[in-house]
């Protein structure tokens, strides 16, 4: 086996994959931050003071009771107080789109990269068989 490991195509070949695996990591870490922020910017639309004003029957005022109010949270994930607004949430999501395409691309290549080192460490076995077997036949 060292001679498969040795094989310059193979050694490419991980390496290449190694760094789509870590860009696809990456580009998945983006996603999940543009989505919780899109998440976010949609909370923010919503009105708080509604939140406030929606009643709590007396089980809930119990249950409630010492739990944080909607505007302690608000200014908790906003401590800016930046607004969000629909333009702002539709921008994540074109941005979340193309980095959607992106991954999908990565993949891809991760995919076309990985089926070739499995050829390319199918091929340097083979070459590795034939070379002992001749050595001892």
């Amino acid at each position: 086996m060292p001679h498969v490991d040795a094989d310059p195509q193979v050694a490419q070949l991980r390496h290449r994959r190694r760094e789509m695996r870590r860009e696809l990591a990456r580009v998945r870490w983006w996603r999940r931050l543009v989505r919780a922020r899109m998440d976010l910017s949609v909370a923010r639309l919503a009105d708080v003071h509604e939140l406030e004003t929606l009643g709590l029957d007396e089980a809930w005022e119990a249950l409630a009771a010492d739990a944080p109010t909607p505007p302690e949270l608000s200014h908790a994930i906003w401590p800016d107080a930046e607004s969000a607004t629909p333009r702002s949430v539709e921008a994540l999501a074109s941005l979340d789109a193309r980095l959607q395409s992106y991954e999908e691309r990565v993949s891809e290549n991760l995919e076309t990269v990985t089926a070739q080192m499995v050829r390319a460490l199918g091929d340097a076995r083979s070459v590795d068989a034939r070379t002992r077997g001749g050595a001892h036949g």
